[in-house]
């Protein structure tokens, strides 16, 4: 019987010994590539043309949009937030006198995923005003290139007429068309970002998809001069912040059910640990104040930390809000010192001087220090939106 159970053994093994290597089918070869030398890489630009495409036609009609109406519009669609404000949870029982305990849990509930489902809407209100203002830089960016372009072109014009004039000291055709391509590539990577940022916006206000108008920024971007007092903004956003307010919610409710299930997003260790049978019927019929004291200090930990971290990003939205404004106005100076600059040299102009190079370059520097100015005011305004967001404002505005 023995010598059965071994030959049985030695046959399931393909006849091999125990301990002997099993022998692997053979591999098919993989293509031979060619042998050679090392030779040096370089790209073939023969074909690339050595002037700029003219700026492509902007669209003539669009879907204007303020700043407000992008927050409203986004705390209307953030997702799943009517969902948890909808929770069947939430319903109180039909004889709520004859189920208190039922009754208590589901205005806790409410409480507590009404305060969950505005976070989301504060989140998603954010998220939309930064697309908003990144897309109103990226549209006045590409007005201002589209300056920059016909001014280089007149350049470039003037330029090409000095060399056939054979005044090659007055012209630098090939500067002026690396320039332009230049400028190209610019408005082509600014291009594709205000598609990205229209589709962006159009899913997170729940906009029709099939509408191919594209979005304008219709706000001003008025950089505020006023002071943000850090020390009201933290103590508003102690007060006011939904992520506060649901977890202070679950320490006074005392539902260890929505507690544990809030934790355990936090982290998972932090829950209770469910127990299965017995143990379980004995733990829901017995409640003990002890392990409703423990789903409370649990719940006043995870407090604690929240408060201290929701006070160092107000603070550090605030300081974040105040440089910005300073930079803003540092590139407002700069703009009226470009205008400054190009009204003196065009009086010069104006009075007979030779100052054409002079002049071509003072357009130049007003158009940049416009663009320089754009993104400081859109940089402020995003940095508000951060202050906004952190007080807990943008759901509630």
């Amino acid at each position: 019987m023995r010598a059965a159970f071994v030959l049985l053994m030695a046959a399931l093994a393909g006849c091999h010994t125990p301990g002997a290597p099993v022998p692997r089918a053979p591999q098919p070869a993989g293509p031979q590539l060619p042998e050679g030398a090392r030779e040096p890489l370089e790209p073939d630009v023969s074909a690339l043309p050595t002037d700029a495409p003219a700026p492509a036609a902007r669209p003539e009609r669009y879907r204007r949009l303020t700043a407000n109406e992008c927050r409203a519009l986004a705390v209307a669609a953030a997702p799943l937030a009517s969902t948890l404000d909808a929770h069947p949870d939430s319903v109180p029982p039909a004889h709520e006198k004859l189920r208190p305990a039922l009754t208590k849990f589901a205005h806790a509930s409410k409480l507590v995923r009404g305060h969950a489902a505005d976070e989301l809407r504060t989140r998603a209100a954010a998220d939309a005003l930064t697309d908003y203002f990144n897309l109103a830089r990226a549209e006045g960016q590409l007005d201002l290139l589209a300056a920059t372009d016909a001014e280089l072109r007149a350049q470039l014009d003037d330029a090409e007429k000095a060399l056939a004039a054979g005044l090659r000291d007055r012209a630098d055709a090939p500067g002026l068309r690396r320039k332009l391509l230049d400028l190209a590539a610019e408005r082509a990577k600014l291009e594709a970002a205000v598609a990205a940022l229209n589709a962006s916006l159009a899913t997170k206000l729940g906009l029709a998809p099939n509408d191919a108008r594209p979005l304008f920024p219709a706000d001003p971007l008025r950089v505020k001069p006023d002071d943000v007092n850090a020390e009201a903004a933290v103590a508003t956003a102690l007060q006011y912040r939904s992520d506060l307010n649901l977890l202070r919610e679950l320490r006074d409710s005392g539902s260890g059910e929505l507690a544990d299930a809030v934790l355990d997003a936090a982290n998972p260790l932090l829950a209770s640990v469910p127990r299965d049978g017995a143990i379980a019927a004995l733990c829901a019929l017995a409640k003990q104040p002890e392990e409703r004291r423990a789903a409370r200090d649990r719940v006043g930990a995870v407090l604690s930390a929240r408060e201290r971290q929701a006070e160092a990003e107000v603070r550090a939205a605030v300081a974040l809000l105040m440089g910005h404004r300073s930079s803003a106005a540092a590139r407002a100076l700069d703009a009226r010192a470009a205008d400054a600059k190009l009204a003196e040299v065009r009086t010069r102009a104006d009075a007979g001087q030779s100052v054409a190079a002079e002049l071509a370059v003072a357009k130049l520097d007003v158009l940049k220090a416009k663009g320089e100015l754009l993104s400081a005011a859109v940089e402020w305004h995003i940095a508000e939106v951060k202050v906004r967001a952190a007080l807990g404002a943008l759901a509630r505005e």
